[in-house]
């Protein structure tokens, strides 16, 4: 996979805030031009689960996110990016990290611009994708029932 313009990504969204679970300032840098509020923990964060606009942008490293319980802890969040340090245990356990944020719901949008974080989104507008054979094209049209 590419790279992800996480600053193209974060302008689209009017009401961001970023947890920082480590300090990565490499990672920082690529948000620099964005605006954001921080916070400290998840327990501060008043969910909107009605709104498209919030996003939360979490830093972190492998270790952090996995002894904070964040994944656990986010339910109910519509919009999270995982910012996830590319480390040298991402990449020695990549399909195991890989499939542990599949499990949660993340997808894969590749590395950031700097190649410092791996990135992953959870938005629940697009959580499920809708099959090809899913559409008003499909259904009650008998000349496609053979195909």
């Amino acid at each position: 996979m590419g790279r992800m313009d996480i600053t193209k990504y974060i302008r689209n969204k009017s009401n961001v805030r970023v947890l920082k679970l480590v300090e990565d300032g490499d990672i920082l840098k690529e948000l620099d031009s964005c605006t954001y509020e921080s916070i400290d923990s998840l327990d501060s964060y008043e969910k909107n689960v009605f709104s498209d606009e919030d996003l939360l942008v979490i830093i972190t490293d492998l270790g952090s996110l996995t002894d904070s319980c964040v994944l656990k802890k986010n339910c109910g969040l519509n919009n999270i990016m995982l910012l996830v340090a590319n480390d040298d245990k991402f990449k020695k356990n990549t399909t195991k990290y890989m499939n542990m944020f599949f499990g949660y719901g993340y997808k894969y949008f590749g590395s950031s611009n700097s190649d410092k974080a791996e990135v992953f989104v959870y938005d629940i507008a697009d959580y499920k994708d809708n099959p090809d054979w899913l559409n008003n094209k499909n259904w009650a049209n008998p000349e496609l029932w053979e195909k």
